[in-house]
């Protein structure tokens, strides 16, 4: 019954996020606590998240960023590193307000020369894999960076999914590193991930559907909501 209602929150979350581009790992990450053990959320999330993500890009490869995406990773890397010494010693207890605020300030602050700021998406990858690392689901500010960059509809979802699966490919790697066992979930996460990967296919097909003024508004709604909710469950 608990791989039933997990694969089936993995269908539908990814659904949302093939869709909207963001909302699915937080929400995913969100419903996990009581169905495993706390230790296991996190490390098993990612796998889950990084069959999500990889599968979204592969529906709909040619509108990625790839140029972006390149640049983010290298920075990526860096960002899985110091995640990996510092994920046992840290209190991550924190990090959710101040994901809440980057999401919010990157949102609805004016315009700026972003393009100006050497290394941006070196720098980007590096600190929101840091945090991806620590605080598992990051999806929403990696959406609200991209937001900034001017990217359409598409782009802006399948980016992010490049992104995410980059830092979720890194995570599991860190994990395993670190001696986490994969092994007593091996079969919770194929019947999550496959859940997940239809669920990604289902959401591409239905995002045609959604004209690209709409989902820039819903886009930003979406995002501050989101925010918000990690800024509230830091003060509660």
């Amino acid at each position: 019954m608990q791989e039933l209602w997990l694969s089936l929150i993995a269908f539908l979350t990814s659904t949302f996020t093939a869709i909207f581009g963001v909302g699915g790992g937080v929400l995913l990450i969100a419903l996990m606590p009581g169905l495993l053990p706390p230790a296991a959320i996190i490390p098993v999330h990612a796998v889950v998240q990084l069959a999500s993500n990889g599968s979204r890009v592969l529906f709909a490869w040619r509108t990625v960023e790839w140029h972006i995406v390149g640049r983010y990773a290298g920075g990526a890397c860096l960002g899985a590193l110091i995640g990996s010494e510092t994920v046992l010693v840290l209190n991550p207890e924190w990090i959710p307000l101040l994901l809440g605020i980057c999401i919010l300030l990157l949102t609805w602050l004016p315009p700026l020369p972003m393009h100006r700021l050497p290394y941006r998406f070196f720098s980007f990858g590096a600190i929101h894999t840091l945090l991806a690392t620590l605080a598992g689901a990051t999806g929403p500010l990696s959406s609200a960076f991209l937001s900034r960059e001017g990217l359409t509809r598409d782009p802006l979802v399948t980016t992010t999914g490049a992104f995410m699966g980059t830092a979720h490919a890194l995570k599991v790697l860190a994990f395993i590193l670190l001696g986490f066992s994969f092994a007593p979930y091996l079969t919770l996460m194929l019947w999550m991930s496959l859940a997940a990967i239809v669920g990604s296919w289902v959401g591409t097909g239905l995002r045609r559907f959604l004209p690209d003024v709409s989902f820039q508004r819903f886009f930003k709604l979406l995002l501050s909501i989101l925010a918000l909710r990690l800024i509230g469950m830091t003060l509660s």
